[in-house]
């Protein structure tokens, strides 16, 4: 079935806000932005979608902010993308809706989960391939994966633009992956964006550039401090609203 014109240009909107939230948040935007397009459009398009315009956003803020990247921890990270990759590769499922959207809403509460003196170090090489498992398994499964990620980020050994350009970096890679993964993986290309038309694809690619570069100069003008609370706060409303939704579809 066509894509309607007002739920494209939905779509842009969307993906033009979110990714000025993301590149002021880290990754928030993504999380948005996925709940939109599960709304909108088939789970396999809504991945296909949210890769294209969240690599171009992630992509764009990694190399605005590349001075800063983490660069040490980053081989131990990709060898757990790879492997986790491998494994969805090897089972090559497809999560219905309701199950993307409860594991939207959990992500951002999973940190509390977690013992007070259980601290996640992504500049720990160990630590960052466990991220690496982690984060790919949830982007496969739930579409996002910052709120997971950022788990590993809270430790202050980083700045904000460290923070921020680093999971842009990462983030940009796990979404090429998930691109491969429902494109090829699990069906064919052809047959996975039917309906999906072939020019809101690449008009989302200079939206996404566009909002990255603008929210360079708000991220500039926040601190430390204020730039984790945003974050924290952003990522629980958003949370919440997913797990109503989840509740909704549940059957």
């Amino acid at each position: 079935m066509p894509l309607s014109l007002p739920i494209a240009l939905l779509i842009m909107v969307g993906v033009f806000a979110t990714s000025i939230l993301s590149g002021i948040l880290g990754m928030a935007g993504g999380m948005v932005l996925m709940g939109i397009l599960a709304w909108v459009l088939p789970v396999q398009q809504a991945m296909i979608l949210h890769a294209v315009s969240q690599f171009s956003a992630n992509g764009s803020r990694a190399f605005i902010h590349r001075k800063h990247i983490y660069r040490k921890s980053l081989p131990h990270y990709f060898a757990g993308l790879f492997v986790m990759f491998c494994i969805f590769a090897f089972i090559s499922i497809v999560p219905d809706k309701m199950t993307v959207f409860l594991l939207m809403g959990v992500s951002p509460f999973l940190a509390f989960v977690l013992p007070k003196d259980f601290k996640l170090d992504f500049t720990k090489p160990r630590q960052a391939f466990i991220c690496g498992l982690i984060v790919t398994g949830f982007q496969l499964t739930g579409g996002v994966s910052g709120p997971l990620l950022d788990i590993f980020f809270q430790t202050r050994a980083l700045t904000r633009h460290e923070t921020v350009s680093t999971k842009a970096f990462t983030q940009s890679v796990s979404h090429i992956t998930k691109f491969v993964y429902f494109g090829f993986v699990v069906s064919t290309f052809s047959t996975a964006t039917e309906g999906l038309p072939l020019w809101l694809c690449l008009a989302v690619i200079p939206l996404a550039l566009s909002g990255s570069q603008l929210s360079k100069y708000i991220l500039d003008r926040l601190t430390d401090k204020h730039f984790y609370k945003a974050t924290q706060a952003a990522l629980f409303i958003v949370g919440m609203v997913y797990l109503v939704k989840a509740g909704m579809l549940w059957k």
